[in-house]
Parts: C-alpha cells; sequence; structure tokens
C-alpha cells in the first residue's frame, strides 16, 4: 500500500540560495531512490522560507528504507547550517471513502 510524507522544512533566510544547491542535489537523490514515486517541493506562499517537500512512497518498507539511508550514508550534514529548526516529519496513509 503507499505512503505519502510531507517534510517540513524551515530554511534560514540568509542560507536560501546555499539550501537550493543542496536540496537539488537530496531531490535527485531521493526521486531515484527504490519506492520513490512522486517527489515534490512546495515553496508557502506566505513564508517562503518555508519548503515542504511532498512524497509518495510505493510502500511503508520503502520510506522506511529511505529515512535509513538519509540517517547514514545518504546523510547531508552541511543542511544543519541552513535549517533554521528540526524538520518536521508527518506519515499518511490513503482512505477510501
Amino acid at each position: 500500500m503507499p505512503i505519502m510524507a510531507l517534510v517540513e522544512f524551515r530554511i534560514v533566510p540568509e542560507r536560501a540560495d546555499a539550501a537550493r544547491e543542496v536540496f537539488d542535489r537530496m531531490l535527485a537523490q531521493t526521486r531515484a531512490f527504490p519506492g520513490a514515486e512522486r517527489i515534490e517541493w512546495l515553496q508557502d506562499r506566505e513564508d517562503p522560507t518555508v519548503w515542504t517537500l511532498y512524497e509518495q512512497w510505493a510502500d511503508a518498507e520503502s520510506e522506511l528504507a529511505y529515512r535509513a539511508f538519509r540517517g547514514a550514508e545518504g546523510a547531508v550534514p552541511e543542511l544543519a547550517e541552513m535549517i533554521a529548526a528540526r524538520p518536521g516529519l508527518r506519515r499518511f496513509d490513503p482512505v477510501d471513502f
């Protein structure tokens, strides 16, 4: 069953240009990760320092494998200086009504 996730980042305004470069590289890796079905960046209209990553994964196992990858060999240490707070992660299951 597919799973969706939203990851919200608050970008340090002075680091936005550098963050775009880092996120561009990360986005390519994420889209190529096994099980990634749709990966989109969204920028808040009222607060351009809030960036949200919309992710759709084939299944929960793929999404968890990706999180493990980002926590290990896929970590991006330079990201810490570009974000104002720890990213927020919310996971969703599709619901049929």
